[in-house]
């Protein structure tokens, strides 16, 4: 037997043994105890499955593919084999005589009493954890045993009917089945609802008439309405609606515990609805003060203070203090523009006290990317009636580089290789919050050839972009600038170029833009660019490829335009809806996008400068003239604590006018890939039932088109753990894209009676490896019904030709980064 057949078998042994481990529980000393199973949540209705399984805090351990083996809790015994506790804890007793006894020795050594602090709080932490969690095999690898309690789920079905209660299911009763199968316990947890509690009416009691019209003025927004159902939790969001709305007015010293509640008996009315039962609120707010007269603050003065960097003494710097417009500034080592400032503090001299000004000059000074530290501190006046306001803040450094490497992937064929980029930021240049940002990028792409063979090209690749940022919307006079002063408004003017090496051309593009944003909300943002301008320009175009752009052309794929040098000048504008939370488990939330683009619109005004810009770029310059639109929506449906299931729809349509009659290549709409179509390779689907374009290898060419539409339904999972969340995806992707050129051919051309016919439709799986700070997909997609036959080709997939692209239909593989949408 050979070395390598015996690491097999030895590594099989030790899988079965890992299983034998886990399939039989431990018997403890007082009852035999089995694993805890799944649990399932029956006959509730209004209350979902996700929140009350939310309020089981037990979790059975993970099977092997759904059978009953545990191979992490085998694991986990594996490692008790050769575990001994009591020689974990002596350890930690060692390491703390050990710690006392150096540190008895440099008790006169400040700085060798610092090191011996920090080598041993490492060793003792270190000792701690084994001697809690165990070894590597348990702690790391393996999986503590969950165990069936029947007190612990009694005691969940006990929180599961307080929530009911607190949710207005006042009568709800709440049980449990234990249901053996093999070694493990499953739990089925019985609801029963029963009446849900109304609430009639919603009456306000407050003692202060100024605060009471505050109140009342606001109602609409109250989180208490009537004929909504009973909620606990919308109690405490009424209280918090109060307090911010006081504090807002003036009202510093308020907060929720000045309201209170009184709800009366419960009322049944059979002659409405007697599956229902009403109760009444009553509301009352106490002012805080003597005889329900609180203090309601007035701002004296504010004062901005920029500090040292930590560490270090004030002394070192002299500072300069002076005023703008009512507030004082405070500079030590570094001076910030008292205008820009000034448009960032919400809170003014004279003004009542607010919360939320107090909270939007903090937020929007962290927001300048300027300030390391903001920190917000009042003090009262000899009246004791007014405040004081400071805000201090300590500076990011002034000059900042970064790294990054890593790899180039290619999804089609191909090696990685690879990249590196180079980041240099200078903050605050012109001493008016600005910064000015260079990035410096260089790759190698290991390629297949465009023109279709068989061999692997070097494509090279270096790029510098740079951009100065300025917190404010760059236009004549000051409506916009305070318009938008609270919204984190931005003005970026960038300039770059880029340069690619390949073997079949050498490409350099020149672009210049001014771009504007701004964010009304945290849900919302807008950006608009009235200047974005592309001098794109291809050289060194080798014989065989330019051969294949000249073919292509007469086939009416217009590849060729792409490849010519030309200017390209647009005006955009975005708007971007967004409810998807940052951080936390997924929450049913919705994503809009809507861009528009028009290309060539300065051409129109000023025609003019035409020959000016051949004048200065050459006379073979192409211009281009189009409208262009694109529209995304998506909605998140949580299903559970772990899944989702996610909709889109994507659309888009660019229309072209002028000389040329076409948009540049960029600006075209593509199907299939990652992001896309998952069945089909990158951009390769379409145009309408048209064939693919085939090289005289039989490798299919990109597809461009003039109308999107294409829709995406995905069912998102957990499967497991292993140093990350290893997820799971099912999807079903439709679309297409079509020409609206009247030239075009009418396989192209979108349509109305042949629409439905050209609906594309693929579907697949996919595997997410989630480690948090990075998302790595794998989507597996193969072909349902294909338009360029208009047929079904599912029964077409060759399972011994799995992976064969030239097959009519094959498993295509898609490998990303992040979630496609």
């Amino acid at each position: 037997m050979n070395i390598n057949s015996r690491i097999t078998y030895s590594f099989v042994a030790f899988l079965v043994l890992t299983g034998l481990f886990s399939c039989t529980p431990n018997s403890s000393p007082t009852n035999n105890n089995y694993y805890l199973g799944n649990s399932s949540i029956k006959g509730n209705r209004a209350i979902s499955d996700a929140e009350l399984d939310a309020l089981i805090p037990q979790k059975p351990n993970r099977r092997l593919l759904g059978l009953p083996i545990f191979p992490y809790v085998g694991l986990y015994r594996f490692g008790e084999l050769f575990y001994n506790k009591e020689e974990k804890q002596r350890k930690v007793i060692e390491v703390t005589q050990n710690y006392q006894k150096e540190s008895r020795i440099h008790e006169n050594s400040p700085k060798k009493l610092e090191k011996v602090q920090r080598r041993y709080a490492k060793k003792l932490e270190k000792a701690q954890v084994r001697a809690a969690q165990g070894n590597f095999w348990m702690r790391v690898l393996g999986e503590a045993p969950v165990y069936f309690r029947m007190e612990e789920v009694a005691q969940n079905a006990d929180k599961m009917q307080r929530y009911l209660y607190n949710n207005g299911f006042f009568e709800a009763k709440v049980g449990y089945e234990p249901d053996t199968i093999l070694n493990r316990v499953k739990i089925n947890y019985l609801v029963t609802e029963n009446k849900p509690t109304i609430i009639r009416d919603v009456y306000y009691q407050v003692k202060n008439v100024l605060a009471d019209s505050i109140i009342n003025a606001t109602s609409k927004n109250a989180a208490l309405a009537s004929k909504k159902r009973y909620d606990g939790d919308s109690f405490e969001e009424e209280r918090i609606r109060i307090e911010t709305l006081m504090r807002n007015e003036g009202y510093m010293g308020f907060s929720r515990q000045n309201v209170s509640y009184l709800v009366n008996d419960t009322i049944t009315n059979p002659k409405t609805d007697s599956t229902f039962k009403s109760v009444d609120v009553n509301v009352r707010v106490e002012m805080p003060g003597k005889n329900n007269n609180p203090v309601r603050y007035k701002i004296n003065s504010v004062h901005f203070e920029v500090l040292p960097a930590a560490g270090t003494p004030d002394s070192l710097f002299r500072k300069d203090t002076s005023s703008f417009k009512g507030i004082q500034y405070v500079f030590s080592e570094k001076r910030f523009s008292k205008r820009i400032l000034d448009s960032k503090i919400q809170m003014r001299p004279g003004d009542f006290y607010s919360q939320a000004k107090e909270r939007g000059t903090q937020q929007q000074l962290s927001l300048t990317d300027q300030f390391d530290f903001v920190n917000y501190s009042y003090t009262l006046d000899s009246t004791g009636y007014g405040i004081n306001s400071y805000f201090k803040v300590i500076p990011l450094k002034k000059y900042q580089i970064s790294t990054d490497v890593g790899l180039n992937v290619i999804q089609l064929q191909g090696a990685p290789g690879p990249f590196a980029n180079l980041s240099y930021k200078i903050r605050n240049v012109f001493n008016g919050l600005e910064n000015f940002e260079a990035n410096l990028r260089g790759g190698i792409e290991l390629v297949p050839g465009f023109i279709g063979d068989q061999d692997i090209y070097r494509s090279e690749e270096i790029g510098l972009n740079t951009s100065l940022i300025f917190p404010r919307l760059l236009a004549p006079g000051t409506f916009l600038q305070r318009k938008t002063a609270n919204y984190n408004p931005r003005t970026q003017v960038g300039l770059g170029y880029n340069y690619v090496n390949r073997p079949e051309y050498t490409r350099t593009n020149v672009k210049a833009a001014i771009n504007y944003s701004w964010q009304p909300t945290n849900k919302t943002l807008f950006n608009v660019s009235l200047v974005d301008l592309n001098i794109l320009n291809t050289q060194n175009i080798r014989a065989d490829f330019q051969s294949l752009l000249d073919d292509l052309f007469k086939q009416g794929n217009n590849l060729a335009n792409s490849f010519q040098k030309s200017f390209v000048s647009d005006i955009n504008a975005s708007f971007v809806y967004n409810t998807n939370a940052l951080i936390g488990p997924p929450k049913r939330a919705t994503y809009f996008r809507l861009a528009l683009e028009s290309g060539g619109t300065s051409l129109n005004i000023l025609p003019k400068q035409q020959q000016l810009i051949r004048h200065v770029f050459g006379d073979d310059l192409l211009f281009y003239k189009y409208l262009r639109w694109n529209a995304d929506y998506r909605r998140y449906w949580p299903v559970g604590k772990r899944s989702s299931f996610v909709a889109r729809i994507n659309s888009g349509a660019v229309y072209s006018y002028g000389d040329s009659k076409v948009p540049p290549y960029e600006k075209y709409f593509f199907a299939g890939g990652s992001n896309s179509l998952r069945a089909w390779l990158p951009r390769r689907l379409g145009p309408g039932s048209s064939p693919p374009r085939l090289t005289v290898n039989n490798l299919s060419i990109e597809s461009p088109g003039e109308f999107l539409l294409e829709g995406n339904l995905e069912w998102r999972g957990y499967l497991a753990n292993f140093f990350g969340d290893i997820n799971y995806a099912l999807f079903i992707d439709a679309g297409n894209v079509w020409n609206l050129n009247s030239t075009a051919a009418e396989s192209q051309k979108f349509e109305a009676g042949s629409f439905a016919r050209e609906i594309a439709v693929g579907t697949g799986f996919g595997i997410r490896y989630d480690l948090s700070f990075f998302i790595l997909r794998f989507d597996f997609g193969i072909k349902v019904y294909d338009p360029a036959v208009q047929k079904f080709v599912l029964d077409e997939l060759q399972f011994d030709k799995l992976f064969k692209k030239t097959q009519p239909n094959f498993l295509n593989i898609n490998l990303g980064v992040g979630y496609p949408f």
